[in-house]
């Protein structure tokens, strides 16, 4: 399981996860760290629920089910290359920043404006940030090149919906055939009440994150 914003991922040996355990995250944030935890109990409740929906969804509704899945998987990939491209264009822009500040800055300890001690220190300030920047480049390079070409597999989603017709329990056979991964969100109070939502957002393999419409509103 991966946690939003803090991205950690829990993984346990053996079973899936561990019988009445409590998940607890932490995220960083400015001047500290705040914690949000969510009960294997709650997981395996929605996750049971969301993959018996899906799997007669898409058994049900099979050309239906293959027309939302490209739908919206084209819109989250369209999205992703939108912030990527956001953040390629940023990190490329402060890159070609911190080369005209590390020009002024030599030229500046050239002059005697600042000592060589302050010139070490605030150089290799800059160059870690440069190196951080153009490591992240070259991983936003590779994404937007391999998500131009991306292509999703849901017919291999649908043999799998095929091969299990009735899942009426968990097991770690089924979450590493379905799952590819489940994200949880922090809690956000109800307005008007006392109350706290929290949203997990499962990852199928082969089709990702999927939204699947109530079967009740589509026969009635």
């Amino acid at each position: 399981m991966y946690t939003t914003p803090c991205g950690r991922l829990w993984n346990r040996a053996g079973r899936y996860w561990p019988v009445n355990r409590r998940f607890r995250f932490w995220r960083s944030v400015p001047g500290g760290c705040t914690s949000h935890q969510i009960h294997n109990v709650q997981v395996e409740k929605i996750l049971l629920r969301e993959l018996r929906r899906i799997t007669a969804y898409a058994h049900e509704h099979e050309d239906d089910f293959v027309q939302l899945v490209t739908r919206q998987s084209e819109k989250e990939l369209n999205r992703q290359l939108r912030d990527s491209n956001r953040e390629l264009a940023q990190a490329e822009a402060r890159i070609q920043k911190l080369d005209v500040i590390m020009q002024r800055l030599y030229e500046d300890n050239v002059d005697g404006k600042i000592s060589d001690e302050r010139f070490a220190r605030m150089a290799k300030t800059y160059e870690d940030e440069q190196r951080q920047l153009e490591s992240r480049k070259v991983e936003l390079d590779a994404f937007i090149a391999t998500a131009k070409e991306q292509r999703l597999s849901v017919d291999s989603f649908l043999d799998m919906v095929r091969k299990y017709t009735d899942i009426t329990e968990l097991t770690a056979e089924i979450i590493r055939t379905f799952v590819e991964k489940i994200e949880v969100m922090k809690p956000e109070k109800v307005p008007g009440t006392r109350t706290k939502k929290q949203t997990i957002v499962i990852h199928w393999n082969f089709i990702g994150a999927v939204e699947i419409p109530d079967t009740k509103e589509k026969t009635a």
